[in-house]
C-alpha cells in the first residue's frame, strides 16, 4: 500500500515555496506507536523570533517531499531532520530551506515532521519508519535504496545520530511489509548536533552504541556553540570505532544558523557538505556497482581453429560499452563465448566486457549477444567479441580518430580488426552510438557522417559487404534531437540494407540516457536474432 498523498503545502514564511503541490507521506496508516493523542495537524507556535517558523504538537508524523527540477542522477534520497530541542521543529530554517538547497544540488529531499514535544522514543520510531518508507518508495522517486541518507540540525542531528547507531534495534512493533526493510541510513550528516555528550564527564551519550557497519558521517560545528562538545565527543567515538568521519569546526557561528548566509557558519558548511556528499556517494556507488564483478578470469589456453572462430567488433559509445548493473547471472561464462583482456589475451567472456573505462564500465549487450548467437549456430563455432566502444564518443571523434578517454578510437578499432582477422573470421560489427550527437549542431547531417564512418570501417576490414548491425538509441529521452538521430539511423539502415535493432520498448536505468540491465540483455539478444535472420 502506498502512503503518498498529493497535498498543497502552504509555506507562508517563504515566497519561494508558497502554495506548492508536494507529496506528503504519512508514516503511520493506522495507529501511531508510542503516541497517546489522536492524529491531528501540526500546530504553528506564536514564536517567530529570528524569522523562524516553529511547529509542534505533531501526532501524525509525515515526510514532505521535495523533488529537484533537474536530478543529478546519483540516485540518493536525503531525509532532513529539523531541530528544536525535541520540543518544536524549526521547520523552515532547518527543514524546507535545507530541502531546497539539496534540490539545487539535484537531490531528492524528504523533510521529516517527527513527533514533538517531549517524545524522543516516538521521534526514533518516526525516523526509522521514514527511512524504511523512502527505501520502499525508491523506485517511484528514481532513487537507489542503498543510497538513502539523513541530515539533521541540533536535536535533529541527535535524531540522525540515533538512527545511524540504533538501526539494529526495533524501536516499535512491525506493522507491515515496509517494516521488514532496513532502517539504517547509508550516510549521515550532522550540523551543529546537540545531546550527543550526555555520558559521564560529558562523554558520548550511552544510548549511542557504536558497533559494526556504522555509516559514514559528516559533522559540522563551531567552537562557540554551547552544544559544540557533542560534535567533538561523537567524532572521537566514531574515530575510535574506525567509522569514516569528517569533522569541520569553525571558531565562530554559534548555534541554529541553518543555511542562512547572514552567519559565517551558515555560509561555510554547505560547500563542505556538497564536496563530502560527492565523495561519499562515489564510494558507495563503487561498492554497489562493482560488487558482482567477476573475481577471477578464465584464460583460454587453446583457441578454436580460425575457421571455427567468428569475430564481432563492438563499436560506438556508452550503451555499447555497457552501463547496466552487473548481476551474478551476467558473470556466468560459456566456453564458446570469448573476449580479450587488456593484454589481448583470450578469456571466457564475463560482464563487464569493456576494458577501457574502469570508472564507468558495466553490463553491455555483448555477452547476451554471444550466448544467444551460439544457440543458433553449429556447436563447432565459437564467438569472439572484441570491444572498441568508448562512452561519450561523438561520431566526429570517431571520424577524426580522436583520442577519447585515452583511447584512439579509429586506431584502436583497426587494431582489433587486425587482431580478430589474424585468429578468426570477421563476421560483423555491432554499432550503437548517437547520444553524444543528439544536439542542435551534431544532429545535422548525422546520416552522412554515419555513411562516411561505416565506409571507413569496411575499408579497414577490407570487406565492402561486411555486415553492420545498427541499434536505435533510447526512446526514453525527452531531448528532441534523440528523435532526429533515431530517424536518421532508421533511414540509413533502410536505404543501405543494414540490420536495424529496435529499442523503443527498452527501459532506461533512471538517467534517461542508458539502458538498464534488462534492456542491455534484450538488445544483445536482438542483435543475435537479427543477424541470424539475415545471414
Amino acid at each position: 500500500m502506498r502512503l503518498i498523498f498529493q497535498t498543497i503545502t502552504f509555506l507562508l514564511f517563504t515566497t519561494v515555496l508558497q502554495a506548492q503541490i508536494r507529496d506528503t507521506i504519512y508514516l503511520w496508516p493506522d495507529k501511531v506507536p508510542n503516541e497517546k493523542l489522536e492524529k491531528h495537524a501540526p500546530k504553528q507556535t506564536d514564536n517567530s523570533r529570528g524569522n523562524v517558523t516553529r511547529i509542534t504538537d505533531i501526532t501524525n508524523p509525515a515526510l514532505v517531499v521535495f523533488e529537484p527540477k533537474k536530478s543529478n542522477n546519483l540516485g540518493a534520497g536525503i531525509i532532513v531532520c529539523p531541530g528544536g530541542g525535541y520540543n518544536i521543529l524549526a521547520i523552515d530554517k532547518e527543514g524546507y530551506e535545507i530541502a531546497e538547497w539539496l534540490n539545487n544540488l539535484g537531490y531528492t529531499a524528504f523533510v521529516l515532521q517527527y513527533r514533538v514535544p517531549n517524545n524522543q522514543l516516538g521521534a526514533l520510531n518516526d525516523i526509522q519508519r521514514a527511512i524504511r518508507i523512502v527505501r520502499n518508495e525508491a523506485n517511484y522517486y528514481s532513487l537507489n535504496p542503498k543510497k538513502i541518507g539523513v541530515i539533521g540540525f541540533s536535536a535533529g542531528g541527535s535524531l540522525c545520530a540515533r538512527a545511524s547507531t540504533l538501526f539494529a534495534v526495533d524501536s516499535y512493533p512491525k506493522a507491515d511489509a515496509i517494516d521488514k526493510l532496513s532502517c539504517k541510513p547509508n550516510f549521515s550528516m550532522l550540523v551543529y548536533p546537540a545531546y550527543l555528550d550526555k555520558g559521564k564527564d560529558r562523554s558520548i551519550t550511552p544510548e549511542l552504541v557504536l558497533g559494526k557497519n556504522i555509516p559514514p558521517f559528516f559533522i559540522f560545528g563551531t567552537s562557540d556553540d554551547k552544544h559544540g562538545n557533542s560534535s567533538l565527543v561523537f567524532t572521537q567515538a566514531l574515530r575510535d570505532n574506525y567509522t569514516p568521519v569528517e569533522l569541520h569546526l569553525l571558531q565562530n557561528g554559534g548555534h541554529g544558523y541553518g543555511i542562512r548566509p547572514s552567519n559565517i557558519a551558515g555560509r561555510t558548511w554547505p560547500t563542505l557538505a556538497e564536496v563530502w556528499l560527492d565523495k561519499t556517494l562515489m564510494s558507495i556507488n563503487k561498492k554497489i556497482w562493482t560488487k558482482n564483478f567477476p573475481k577471477s578470469t578464465i584464460h583460454v589456453n587453446s583457441t578454436p581453429k580460425k575457421e571455427n572462430l567468428w569475430v564481432f567488433i563492438m563499436a560506438g559509445q556508452s550503451n555499447m560499452a555497457g552501463r547496466g548493473f552487473v548481476e551474478p547471472k551476467d558473470t556466468i561464462p560459456s566456453k564458446r563465448v570469448l573476449t580479450i583482456n587488456k593484454n589481448k589475451e583470450i578469456i571466457l567472456a564475463k560482464a563487464p566486457i569493456n576494458i577501457y573505462e574502469p570508472s564507468f564500465k558495466g553490463l553491455g549487450c555483448g555477452l547476451s549477444f554471444g550466448k544467444r548467437l551460439i544457440e543458433q549456430i553449429p556447436d563447432s563455432i565459437s564467438v569472439l567479441i572484441l570491444p572498441t566502444a568508448v562512452g561519450g564518443s561523438s561520431i566526429y571523434k570517431w571520424l577524426g580518430d580522436s583520442t577519447h578517454r585515452d583511447v584512439p578510437l579509429l586506431t584502436n578499432f583497426k587494431e582489433k580488426v587486425e587482431f580478430g582477422r589474424s585468429i578468426g573470421i570477421l563476421k560483423g560489427i555491432l554499432w550503437h552510438q548517437g547520444e553524444s550527437d543528439a544536439n542542435k549542431n551534431n544532429s545535422i547531417n548525422y546520416e552522412d557522417r554515419l555513411h562516411e564512418l561505416f565506409s571507413n570501417f569496411r575499408e579497414i576490414a577490407e570487406d565492402n559487404e561486411l555486415p553492420i548491425l545498427l541499434g536505435e538509441i533510447g526512446s526514453f529521452s525527452k531531448n528532441i534531437y534523440f528523435t532526429s538521430i533515431n530517424n536518421q539511423i532508421r533511414n540509413y539502415a533502410l536505404t543501405h540494407d543494414l540490420i536495424l535493432i529496435k529499442t523503443s520498448d527498452l527501459k532506461d536505468k533512471g538517467d534517461k540516457l542508458h539502458f538498464n540491465s534488462a534492456g542491455q540483455r534484450l538488445m544483445g539478444q536482438r542483435f543475435a536474432d537479427e543477424y541470424i535472420k539475415k545471414y
